[in-house]
């Protein structure tokens, strides 16, 4: 892991180990669990610290608990996620009702953790935590509930769900450094996650079994473009999601319909118009290099 991983992996290290209000078995969920969202990094803590870094003249060492009690709310909302979903074989899906109780454990942790930092804004902080979690899982309703059937009613979903989550993130980290924050700012931090949301719908769609989108009959936008268009793949595929009974589904040809008849290119252009406008907010954002660097990387 890069050192700024390291510094948030011990940081919630720390606070699992130091909660006083629960029991041997409850820890050792969440240790286990934390190991294995170590593994793909801290990437909504690191936008919360570097964001406080580029806004901020002397370093507070409590930001590096900051950014682990938003990393310990991202892990719940994963856990919750995976469990309503149940396309994930990671080791919480295995005991579902216990891992329940550990994500919400990690819920009071991760308001909790701010509100007993030495940041003198950090009430303000814990506002737009508990704000944009209300708006991601309104979000995550709205995608459980599959009725974002058209290219806008998705956008704003996943406006919600991801983008709520990358932009608090974001507005932690500014809010820390100087008490307030900026459109700007919570504008690409949204963006960012539409971004990242529709890139995992395009990277999903790639693997043809059990967690692909298509098969599980939800929506996404290349499924979206391909049910929009008029020739005899969207006709079978409107069938399977009506579950007629003379419903076939030819695997082979759907799959090259996806790829070259459109749809993934489409779900990539709408992409790129979010990256264009994330580009173009960032550019009127005073922000440090390395700051801005990190950020352009995660809106490719």
């Amino acid at each position: 892991m890069h050192e700024l991983d390291e510094q948030i992996n011990e940081a919630l290290d720390i606070l699992i180990e130091n909660e006083t209000l629960i029991g041997h078995e409850l820890r050792s969920m969440l240790k286990n669990f934390k190991e294995e969202k170590k593994a793909v990094g801290y990437s909504f803590g690191k936008l919360c610290y570097w964001h406080y870094e580029a806004f901020t003249d002397c370093l507070n060492e409590d930001i590096y608990k900051a950014a682990a009690a938003i990393e310990l709310l991202i892990l719940s909302f994963d856990i919750i996620d995976d469990l309503q979903d149940k396309d994930s074989d990671y080791s919480w899906t295995k005991t579902p009702e216990l891992s329940l109780n550990t994500a919400l454990a990690m819920l009071v942790m991760a308001s909790r953790t701010i509100r007993e930092t030495s940041f003198e804004h950090k009430s303000t902080a814990i506002q737009i935590l508990e704000g944009y979690a209300l708006r991601s899982i309104n979000g995550q309703q709205l995608d459980l509930l599959n009725t974002c059937r058209d290219e806008q009613s998705y956008i704003q979903m996943i406006e919600q769900k991801s983008g709520s989550l990358t932009a608090m993130g974001c507005l932690i980290g500014e809010v820390l450094a100087k008490g307030e924050t900026s459109s700007e700012v919570e504008e690409y931090g949204k963006y960012i996650g539409i971004i990242q949301q529709i890139k995992n719908d395009i990277q999903g769609l790639k693997t043809w079994g059990p967690k692909n989108d298509l098969l599980n009959k939800r929506y996404s936008l290349p499924i979206i473009y391909l049910l929009s268009q008029k020739n005899d793949i969207s006709k079978s595929v409107i069938n399977y999601y009506n579950d007629d009974i003379g419903a076939f589904l030819d695997n082979n040809a759907t799959k090259n319909e996806l790829t070259n008849g459109g749809a993934i290119r489409y779900a990539i252009t709408i992409k790129n118009v979010y990256k264009f406008k994330a580009f173009n907010t960032l550019e009127n954002v005073a922000i440090n290099e390395v700051c801005k660097d990190y950020l352009k990387k995660l809106m490719n």
